[in-house]
């Protein structure tokens, strides 16, 4: 347990760590250093900008270099070289051919079989085919001499062409057409043009010392371009290009104050992490139990975010009105308290106070927006009123803008008005999408907003209507314990939605036997030929078809929750007294009978608990004429065997809740069991009314 907590406080606080440090990089990114910027590429100048001294227009200047430097072209030099080195490969390539030759010319004088296809190991990137090699055999000697030489005299013609890396491919097809024109045989050809494209390589090479030389030269000739001392640099209202960028840099003029702000930026930061820890202080202190729930705690942190983030996005404007203050506000309302989210929001508009570089008036409007915006969106759960909600959300935060204002302008203007109702339409659409998004944050978060709670609540939803028709013994007893549960739950500020839904669904589980449970048998008992330890497991399972069949019906697992501790770990006393009875001692284990629990974790499923314990009790108390002193009492003894037995030992209720509670119980009771008044007889309206009539009669 100690370790469990251990985990919580360090997961807490570095979410509440991580939400600090974003909060500080929105801080150094946001309005703070947007107003101070004084100019950026793409953006508009907001003043006229004039060169105080002389500057190189470095930019202006690199463009005529390099317009001077495309005139030069590409110098070449010629590399004698390559000639000799493709002379040598050619001249090599034949030694090893003719080497070949000579060993077909043995084999034939031999006698044996002739192999026009010998492993040549050629140092040129070409393939001598068995027929080009046949044709070179056949020629004679002095034949294959010429063809060798015709070759060479076609490479040194080539060459004096002068060959360049862009003119290599067209040598290279005018060598294969002058080798056409030549009377070699076919093969002879084809072995020819691909010895002379292997080799082919150029001989005129770009010449880099020239280049630099003359690239040296032509930039000594450039006059850099120069911005004059006094000569505009770019007006007010103009864009501000690349080339003015770089020459305001060189004069020192670009973000000048970025420096001036870093002093204040960290004053605010320090500012923000005071309240940071402040509210991680007052939420550790006050709101244990909600820290405990791990899901609320992220549910809380992304909620920022996603304030944050608007608050950075809007950063960039002149004024405020169309900032989102209660965005956080409202998420919280509606989904963990209104108490809450009204305490939090004095936290986050200090954040965003500094995020957006706002002033007193800002802070004001965000602090009286969003906690009227978080006391008006707990009005939306019927679907009637959410419009009428939006309404007045928007009118406070009209309302909110325009006093602002008038205290902090001392004037009414046009532009107050028109900018009170652009921020009075900013928050009727928050709420608008705050309420329709509440399905993703349910889904994504689990968290049970008060709308999908009556959804539950509905009597039309099919776990109910088959509790209805299949169990109506049961049904009822759920409405009554629902009822119990509810107004018990509100007289101790708990959840009293929660509350309701938990009872009506608490004993679904009983949608499997029916039959075996009191208030559905009409006539014999079916426990009545069961061994005790068979009725009790069959009346203990009830629990766990109940969480089966929510899973299967995606109810939240809130609800689930209730379903599985409703029971806790008590003892089926019925029956293992009767076991206890029937069979011999020490054979009856109390293990057995009990539930299999837990005990109730949170306050609305132990007030479930007690609703479904006492209901029976005490319905059945009334009917036998008991007076209330005698049901209170019998109230008293069930919650105490409740507390005796350790049931209420992890929900955190106290004695005074407990007493709450029991009042509670008393009340729905007695409305339920109030005294009637006696209708007459039939007999005696017969008699009233012929007394009415005789007295007509005696009338003159």
């Amino acid at each position: 347990m100690k370790q469990k907590m251990q985990k919580q406080i360090w997961f807490r606080s570095l979410l509440c760590l991580a939400a600090f440090l974003v909060t500080a990089a929105a801080i150094f990114t946001g309005g703070y250093v947007n107003d101070n910027e004084v100019v950026e590429v793409g953006g508009i100048a907001g003043k006229r900008y004039v060169a105080p001294r002389s500057v190189e227009n470095r930019i202006a200047t690199e463009q005529v270099q390099q317009a001077a430097l495309e005139e030069i072209g590409l110098l070449y030099k010629m590399d004698p070289q390559v000639k000799e080195q493709t002379e040598a490969q050619v001249e090599g390539f034949f030694e090893e051919l003719n080497a070949a030759v000579l060993e077909l010319e043995e084999a034939e004088q031999a006698g044996r079989e002739l192999d026009f296809e010998p492993e040549l190991t050629l140092q040129i990137p070409m393939a001598v085919t068995a027929a080009e090699l046949q044709a070179y055999y056949e020629l004679t000697e002095s034949g294959r001499a010429q063809f060798e030489k015709e070759l060479l005299g076609i490479l040194d013609r080539a060459y004096e062409e002068r060959i360049t890396e862009e003119n290599l491919e067209k040598m290279r097809e005018m060598v294969e057409l002058e080798m056409d024109g030549t009377l070699w045989k076919n093969a002879l050809l084809r072995m020819g043009k691909d010895v002379l494209v292997a080799v082919l390589t150029p001989n005129l090479v770009v010449d880099e010392d020239a280049m630099a030389a003359a690239q040296e030269q032509k930039l000594a000739e450039v006059e850099p371009v120069m911005v004059l001392k006094g000569q505009k640099i770019v007006d007010e209202g103009e864009i501000v290009t690349e080339e003015i960028y770089a020459i305001l840099d060189d004069l020192g003029l670009v973000n000048i104050s970025y420096a001036a702000s870093l002093v204040p930026l960290v004053g605010g930061c320090g500012v923000v992490f005071l309240a940071f820890l402040a509210m991680y202080l007052f939420m550790a202190t006050q709101q244990q139990r909600l820290l405990a729930e791990r899901g609320k705690v992220v549910l809380i942190f992304c909620a920022y975010l996603l304030a944050l983030f608007f608050f950075s996005v809007t950063s960039s404007l002149t004024t405020y009105y169309l900032v989102p203050v209660s965005l956080f506000a409202m998420l919280i309302a509606i989904l963990v308290r209104v108490k809450l989210a009204i305490i939090l929001n004095l936290f986050v508009a200090v954040a965003s106070l500094f995020v957006f570089n706002g002033t007193g008036d800002y802070l004001v409007y965000a602090l009286m927006a969003g906690s009227f915006s978080a006391l008006l969106i707990q009005y939306t759960t019927k679907r009637s009123r959410v419009f009428m909600a939006a309404v007045l959300t928007g009118l406070v935060h009209f309302v909110s803008y325009v006093t602002v204002q008038l205290f902090f302008q001392k004037a009414m203007t046009m532009e107050i008005l028109q900018e009170g109702a652009m921020a009075g339409g900013i928050g009727f659409l928050l709420l608008l999408l705050v309420v329709g998004s509440l399905p993703l944050w349910e889904a994504i978060f689990g968290i049970n907003s008060q709308y999908r709670l009556m959804e539950l609540a509905n009597p039309a939803n099919e776990l109910m209507r088959r509790l209805m028709i299949e169990t109506p013994g049961t049904y009822h007893h759920c409405l009554i314990v629902a009822n119990l549960a509810e107004t018990a739950a509100y007289d101790i500020f708990c959840n009293g939605t929660l509350a309701r839904v938990g009872a009506y669904y608490h004993d679904i589980g009983k949608l499997y036997k029916p039959q075996y449970f009191s208030e559905n048998q009409f006539g014999e008992n079916a426990h009545d030929h069961l061994d005790p330890y068979i009725s009790a497991k069959t009346i203990i399972e009830h629990v766990e078809q109940g969480v089966k069949l929510a899973q299967e019906h995606h109810i939240p697992p809130v609800i689930i929750d209730i379903i599985r501790q409703h029971h806790g770990t008590t003892l089926v006393k019925y029956f293992y007294v009767k076991s206890t009875k029937e069979k011999p001692e020490g054979e009856t284990k109390e293990e057995d009978f009990r539930y299999k629990g837990p005990i109730p974790q949170f306050k609305e499923s132990a007030i479930v608990m007690l609703a479904d314990t006492v209901e029976a009790a005490v319905r059945s108390s009334f009917s036998q004429g008991k007076t209330a002193a005698e049901v209170e009492a019998l109230i008293d003894t069930l919650i105490k065997d409740k507390l005796d037995d350790g049931q209420l030992n992890d929900c955190r209720l106290d004695l005074k809740e407990l007493e709450s509670i029991k009042q509670s119980f008393l009340k729905v009771f007695n409305g339920m069991n109030h005294n009637r008044v006696a209708y007459p007889k039939e007999e005696e309206v017969k008699r009233a009314l012929a007394r009415e009539e005789a007295k007509k009669e005696e009338k003159p």
